[in-house]
């Protein structure tokens, strides 16, 4: 058995889910309530790793596992620590050992058939919303890999921004600017809460954080559940092994918020039909498979977490 000690929150991910934890305790990994007795510390952020560096030093494997992008942004699976002696490990985002396929954390939701727009559907509006939080917005900072900044919050922040003063775009969410936001959204029952305020939007602005391959999160299912055309940005992130071109509306198409706001502008009904229903298609082709497949997504992942704990273990001792 491979013993592993969690520092600070874990809610939402596999450590903090029953069913999760029970295949991993029947794959050799179990928690424990010390640090002491653990094999792996783990822990979402590194900085929480580093008091318990020189407390145990060779005698524990340390490793930052997280799917929050902005918890971690090393590229790397290892790095050296205490003056290169030891090492700590990496699953992140960006190292691909989390969001093992697309549909890793979020099919499961994905949970009813929708019905389709029908054939005689007509815009009543083409109102955008952005259900977001500001962070740091255009001035968040850079994350560059390979020579691209890779961080999307600066660019689908801008365009919120120039959709505001322009009257295109409502925003709601935590953080931006005082008078910009209708409302926090965040408080209460958020998921009723979210799908009220989509159902009053034709198109929702729903970047993810970032860009990494297979990194696609719950934002751009919620907006074709609640009718809304996604506004999303593709290049690199691999949603084109789930969705067809010219389905979503895909912001790297573009070279600026005008051209996104002119292209809107101009659709007519039947493209909007068409694309949504393309979106909708698909929602409803992974449904139809049901918890089975769902489970085989997660699974994947779980799988990568027992590897890459033998593999610590084995390069550790």
């Amino acid at each position: 058995m491979i013993k592993i000690f969690k520092i600070k929150s874990f809610a939402y991910t596999p450590f903090n889910n029953q069913k999760d934890l029970e295949y991993l305790k029947s794959k050799g990994l179990i928690l424990t309530e010390s640090p002491g007795e653990a094999d792996i510390l783990i822990s979402q952020n590194f900085r929480h790793l580093k008091k318990y560096f020189w407390q145990y030093r060779r005698k524990k494997a340390f490793l930052v596992w997280t799917f929050e992008p902005r918890f971690d942004t090393s590229f790397r699976s290892s790095k050296s620590i205490l003056f290169g002696l030891h090492k700590c490990y990496f699953m992140n985002v960006y190292t691909g050992d989390v969001f093992t396929s697309a549909h890793t954390f979020h099919s499961d939701k994905i949970n009813r058939q929708l019905d389709p727009l029908s054939p005689d559907f007509q815009f009543k509006h083409r109102k955008i919303v952005a259900l977001m939080s500001y962070f740091k917005g255009e001035h968040a900072t850079p994350l560059y890999r390979n020579g691209r900044d890779i961080d999307l919050i600066k660019m689908r922040s801008r365009i919120a921004l120039e959709g505001y003063a322009g009257g295109i775009i409502d925003i709601y969410g935590k953080g931006w600017p005082q008078g910009l936001a209708i409302e926090d959204s965040r408080s209460g029952d958020w998921p009723t809460r979210k799908a009220e305020i989509l159902e009053n939007y034709s198109f929702n602005l729903c970047f993810e954080n970032t860009i990494a391959h297979n990194y696609i999160t719950e934002k751009i299912w919620d907006s074709i559940e609640n009718y809304c055309l996604p506004i999303y940005y593709g290049e690199g992130t691999g949603v084109y092994d789930v969705f067809p071109k010219n389905s979503f509306i895909d912001y790297a198409d573009f070279k600026h918020p005008e051209e996104l706001f002119n292209f809107i502008k101009k659709m007519k009904s039947d493209e909007f039909k068409l694309r949504l229903n393309s979106c909708i298609d698909i929602y409803n082709s992974i449904s139809k498979q049901g918890e089975s497949f769902y489970w085989s997504r997660r699974k994947e992942s779980l799988d990568k977490i027992i590897s890459n704990f033998n593999k610590i273990i084995y390069t550790s001792v």
